[in-house]
């Protein structure tokens, strides 16, 4: 499989690809490990969407495409911001899709505590990687090149700004595999990249040569009118 750099140098020109994850669902208001399970937005998270539309819009930030993970979250998500700027019909593309949580799917914490403790235990050592069953990182970080993939295909096809809707799970690989995670390297979970309801990132990049690239993170995790929280609860620690 390529890698990250290889992508990037396939570039035809300038490209700007912003990252949004979607907002509040009724599985985040429970505390539930959605994973792959579909849950709609609550009306806040339709109105914290309808803040990073306006933030689209004041901006205003032309997107040639939208792409957006299938799940429902992701994609109403993807519907209001391409209402509300004219911006093209929200595509689905699968390897934006949520991370499989294994047997966690569809759980509170406080159900996981009680129904698999020592798996929990696990957990909060090791991530997703130390639950039996959920997608490891090997699927992850090769998915999220596929998405890199598919995202230089977009560019060069004349669609050089391209939105993608996706996960907070999913976010973090597509992030980390920038930085050089691939599906043969040694990397974990931690540490982890704050992915906020309807926040923003945003990656530009440009060709630099034959075999390069220019590329910069210049947004990361923006949530429009909010100010950033801090003193999270963990549910996880690095080893």
């Amino acid at each position: 499989m390529r890698h990250f750099p290889d992508i990037l140098s396939d570039l035809a020109g300038p490209a700007h690809f912003f990252f949004l994850r979607h907002g509040e669902s009724e599985g985040n208001v429970v505390g539930m490990m959605q994973g792959r399970r579909d849950a709609p937005l609550t009306e806040r998270g339709r109105e914290q969407v309808r803040k990073t539309a306006a933030w689209f819009g004041e901006q205003r930030i032309e997107i040639d495409a939208v792409l957006t993970s299938p799940l429902v979250r992701a994609s109403e998500t993807a519907s209001i911001i391409a209402a509300a700027n004219a911006y093209p019909e929200p595509v689905p593309s699968d390897p934006l899709t949520e991370l499989y949580m294994g047997p966690f799917s569809g759980l509170t914490l406080h159900e996981i505590r009680e129904r698999y403790p020592e798996e929990y235990a696990a957990f909060t050592v090791g991530s997703w990687e130390a639950v039996p069953g959920a997608e490891p990182v090997r699927s992850l970080t090769t998915r999220a090149i596929e998405c890199w993939e598919a995202l230089v295909h977009t560019a060069n096809s004349g669609t050089p700004r391209v939105l993608s809707v996706s996960h907070g799970g999913m976010l973090q690989w597509i992030i980390k595999a920038s930085f050089g995670a691939t599906a043969e390297s040694d990397t974990t979970w931690m540490p982890l990249i704050k992915t906020s309801n309807a926040a923003v990132s945003l990656f530009t990049a440009r060709p630099a040569g034959d075999e390069w690239y220019y590329g910069q993170w210049s947004l990361v995790n923006f949530v429009p009118g909010e100010t950033p929280e801090m003193g999270e609860q963990f549910y996880t620690s690095a080893r």
